[in-house]
Order: C-alpha cells, then sequence, then structure tokens
C-alpha cells in the first residue's frame, strides 16, 4: 500500500513539475471585447412643397434636417468608438436627381466630417431606391465623436421638369465599441 501512494506522489510531483510553462499573466491587458450596437439617425420625408409654392413655382433647391447627437457627449463614446458603419437609404419619386450632404458639425459649426451621397431621379413617378454604406474609422472617429449634431442637406439638381414627387431619406448607424 505503501508503494502506491510513493508511486502516486512521485506522479504528481512529476505532473507538476514536468508539464508546468512561463505563465505570462501580463496578456490579460492584450484581451479586447467589442460589442456593435445598431441605432437610426435620420428619417424625414421631403415633398414637392418643399421646393415649390401652391402655383408650382421654384421657390427654393436646398433644405437643411438638422439633428442632436446627445449620445455623443458621453466620455464612454468618445474613448471607446472604433467604427461606425452608416447605411442610407433614399427613396425618390422626384424626376430630378437630389444630392444629400451630411455633416457633423461641432459646437461652433464647424464640419469635422462630412458623406455625399446622389437619390437618382425617377423617370416614371415610381419609387427609385439609392442605398449606401460608409464606414468611418480611425481620425475620422475622432471627428465625429467631437461633433455636436448631424446637418442634412439637400439640393434639388433642377432640370426644367416639373417639380413632383417625394423623397424618403433613412438613416442608421452601426458602431462598434472596444473595451
Amino acid at each position: 500500500m505503501k508503494l502506491r501512494f510513493t508511486h502516486f506522489l512521485f506522479l504528481l510531483t512529476g505532473l507538476f513539475l514536468g508539464c508546468s510553462e512561463q505563465v505570462d499573466f501580463d496578456q490579460a491587458n492584450e484581451v479586447s471585447l467589442t460589442s456593435t450596437q445598431d441605432i437610426d439617425l435620420v428619417y424625414f420625408t421631403l415633398s414637392q412643397d418643399t421646393f415649390v409654392d401652391g402655383t408650382g413655382q421654384l421657390q427654393q433647391t436646398g433644405v437643411v434636417e438638422a439633428v442632436k447627437l446627445d449620445f455623443l457627449d458621453d466620455p464612454f463614446f468618445q474613448n471607446h468608438l472604433i467604427k461606425i458603419v452608416f447605411a442610407f437609404k433614399m427613396t425618390n419619386t422626384f424626376p430630378q436627381e437630389l444630392t444629400a450632404v451630411i455633416k457633423f458639425n461641432d459646437s461652433t459649426g464647424v464640419t469635422r466630417e462630412s458623406i455625399a451621397l446622389e437619390a437618382a431621379g425617377s423617370t416614371d413617378g415610381s419609387e427609385v431606391i439609392s442605398e449606401y454604406e460608409v464606414v468611418k474609422e480611425g481620425a475620422a472617429i475622432d471627428n465625429i465623436t467631437n461633433a455636436d449634431n448631424v446637418l442634412v442637406e439637400y439640393y434639388l439638381n433642377a432640370d426644367g421638369s416639373p417639380i413632383v414627387g417625394s423623397l424618403t431619406f433613412e438613416s442608421k448607424a452601426a458602431y462598434t465599441v472596444e473595451l
């Protein structure tokens, strides 16, 4: 019986001493966790009344919609945001093409980051969908986290044809934070 206990003790000692490797506890600093969340950003619809008066006369070719981005004021986002993927969808029934410029402005009105998109015109009044995906990383992230609001500027490319129809703008953002 004593011999078996000695063998067991010898085997156990061999396992502890023979199979040990240097453990690098500093590797814990190299572990990072990321999380991606989706949020709706801006949604609106423009009609012909936005651009023309009651008699059909062109009054303006540009429109600006503004949205405050309160979540960007949070220090957590400013320190941990590593990537944003924007999804834009524009549904246009105007015969004219529209240009959208999305501007991320700081509190003084300075544009820190911008995105330009085109909404194709409709030839027959049916819906024409233009979709875009825009990825922002690196220095662009700092520009976006330093923004206080988003301005969506729309410009109707007047071509002489009647201004009849509507445009629906939808945008989402999938943001990735690293912990």
